[in-house]
């Protein structure tokens, strides 16, 4: 799977999260919010912490860290206006333009335009750099 298909899905996860949020204040759905406030509890957030540090230029990474921290800021409070039912502000935040589509279409657009460096085959595994070069030593 490539970095840009994984990216891709990490946006439409977090897209998704409207409509479980919508559906929940429907009652046509339950929802667990333990984690929604978390930057690193999805996939996004552990891709964040890990790889992309090594993909991305410290600028960019802090960007995208700032970007996806502000989505899960929004998402938090959505949570939280839900469970304190104040259930207007939560689907306010979730009207079209509102806090949660401004946050996630930030984010969503950062991340599409943002350039990956790309990895060295010694970067990706360290004993495939030393076989190439024992077999280009050995021809």
């Amino acid at each position: 799977m490539s970095i840009k298909r994984d990216i891709e899905y990490a946006i439409y996860i977090h897209g998704a999260w409207k409509t479980r949020f919508r559906n929940f204040l429907s009652g046509r759905a339950g929802m667990d919010m333990s984690a929604v406030g978390c930057t690193d509890a999805c996939k996004l957030g552990n891709w964040l912490d890990n790889e992309a540090r090594r993909m991305l230029s410290a600028e960019n990474h802090a960007e995208a860290c700032r970007l996806h921290a502000r989505f899960h800021e929004v998402a938090g409070r959505i949570v939280d206006d839900i469970k304190q039912k104040d259930f207007a502000a939560a689907r306010d935040a979730l009207v079209a333009d509102g806090a949660f589509d401004q946050a996630s279409h930030e984010l969503a657009a950062f991340l599409r335009k943002m350039p990956l460096r790309q990895r060295t085959r010694a970067e990706v595994s360290p004993d495939a750099a030393t076989e190439n070069e024992t077999l280009q030593q050995a021809a």
